[in-house]
């Protein structure tokens, strides 16, 4: 049975609460790319892991009998809950100590932002293997 989706809208509402009840309302986030720095609002970044892990529940609700394995959809699950942490615990230790922390969460987001991928590769390996039927 899929139970993939309701982890996904179960990580979904967590964040929104999160974003909610923890975030203060002007805390902001500055984020190195390429030599530049941007700033962001760390609520509205909370906001939008909350929309993509619904977005993702969503995908997993209507997609789940094409896929080629449940296995990789928990695995999905497990990246993107470890990037929604990722990405919430560097927007507040950045606040303390900057100095060190960018390159180790540089390396491990980019890492957790490729394993995004699993979720196409898998419906595709779905579509093309055995579970298609067109």
């Amino acid at each position: 049975m899929n139970k993939l989706y309701a982890l996904f809208f179960l990580l979904s509402f967590l964040l929104f609460l999160f974003s909610m009840l923890v975030v203060p309302a002007d805390a902001i986030a500055r984020i190195p790319f390429q030599g530049d720095q941007y700033v962001f609002p760390e609520r509205n970044i909370v906001w939008v892991l909350a929309l993509t892990a619904l977005v993702f529940a969503l995908l997993y609700l209507f997609t789940f009998k094409f896929l080629q394995s449940s296995r990789w959809g928990y695995m999905h699950f497990i990246c993107f809950t470890f990037l929604s942490i990722n990405i919430i615990s560097y927007s507040f230790l950045q606040r303390y100590a900057m100095d060190k922390i960018s390159e180790l969460f540089t390396g491990s987001m980019a890492i957790l932002l490729w394993m995004q991928l699993i979720y196409p590769i898998n419906l595709l390996m779905g579509f093309f293997r055995r579970k298609s039927n067109f």
